[in-house]
């Protein structure tokens, strides 16, 4: 199996994943973008990247690439997210069935490739596994997101001269990421 029919099957289980959350589910037509999918979570749209682990046998643990790859025929071209890209990650280790669900921050923040180690035996935990199976973590960041509308002037004043104006277009104004659902439940 050649890695875009891994990543097609990456793809396709976190789509059941964020299906079995209640998420609305998105795929952009083509491959063109730097985002596999979105996932709709009450109407905040997070923009996700799918990347498939590979196990490296030499260091007995998966990895993944977090750079963007391009290629055509003739060359094969590698280069850094940028923060605007998407919003997390999802590395997949099909075996295991496991995905390490990283913010775009983190995920960038390695050089080039994320060892995800998966036993036991070493002496202390990897950063990585704080990732894993993380799928809280895009919930709660895409019910933190706040939206609401400031008005300049209140509405109903009147003008100088006594005769009521229509009040003003009110300046909407984005905080933080999309609307205040905190009160509802995380799922973990």
């Amino acid at each position: 199996m050649n890695t875009k029919q891994k990543g097609d099957i990456a793809e396709q289980v976190a789509v059941l994943e964020a299906l079995k959350r209640g998420w609305g589910v998105l795929k952009p037509v083509g491959d063109r973008l730097p985002y596999d999918l979105v996932f709709d979570i009450q109407g905040c749209l997070v923009k996700v990247q799918i990347k498939a682990a590979w196990f490296d046998e030499l260091r007995e643990n998966y990895v993944v690439d977090n750079r963007r790859t391009k290629t055509n025929r003739r060359m094969m071209i590698r280069a850094k997210y940028k923060a605007s890209d998407f919003d997390f990650a999802l590395a997949f280790i099909e075996k295991l069935n496991v995905f390490y669900v990283f913010p775009l921050d983190v995920f960038v923040s390695y050089a080039s490739e994320i060892h995800l180690v998966e036993t036991d035996k070493r002496p202390r935990k990897p950063k990585a596994a704080d990732y894993r199976n993380a799928w809280f973590l895009i919930q709660e960041w895409a019910l933190r997101k706040v939206t609401y509308v400031e008005s300049p002037v209140k509405f109903g004043e009147a003008s100088g001269n006594g005769n009521p104006e229509p009040s003003p277009l009110p300046a909407i104004r984005v905080t933080e990421r999309c609307r205040d659902l905190t009160a509802g439940t995380l799922l973990r």
